[in-house]
């Protein structure tokens, strides 16, 4: 299984960078049946789990990924053991001020996560 950054789901958000962190099963995990689906004649696998976080725009790739990878290993707990995927994010604490200079580094990372595939392995 892995997870990886969807870039549809990144954008600044109130002074923050949302990234959208979409997780796949693989052919041996648990449910994989369920999101390995045939459309218009062509398969394909379908996020089996969806999870948004809010990072500051200085955050490191490597920082991103390990996110993601410890959200994956939780929602996988859940969903082997077929409960609710109702992932908690640490509060997130919004900046007060929030100018052209943060809203640009946002943008900047924004692009960044857009034009870089960003995945991890469980």
């Amino acid at each position: 299984m892995f997870v990886k950054v969807e870039p549809s789901g990144c954008c600044e958000r109130k002074g923050l960078v949302q990234i959208r962190f979409c997780m796949y099963l693989d052919p041996t995990d648990y449910g994989y049946e369920k999101h390995h689906t045939e459309i218009d004649g062509e398969w394909q696998d379908n996020p089996f789990h969806n999870h948004f976080i809010y990072v500051e725009p200085g955050t490191t790739d490597k920082e991103i990924a390990e996110i993601g990878k410890a959200f994956l290993a939780e929602a996988y707990i859940k969903w082997e053991g077929e409960e609710k995927l109702d992932l908690k994010n640490p509060p997130v604490t919004r900046p007060l001020d929030i100018d052209n200079a943060r809203i640009k580094a946002c943008e900047a990372k924004v692009k960044h996560l857009k034009e870089t595939v960003l995945e991890r392995q469980r």
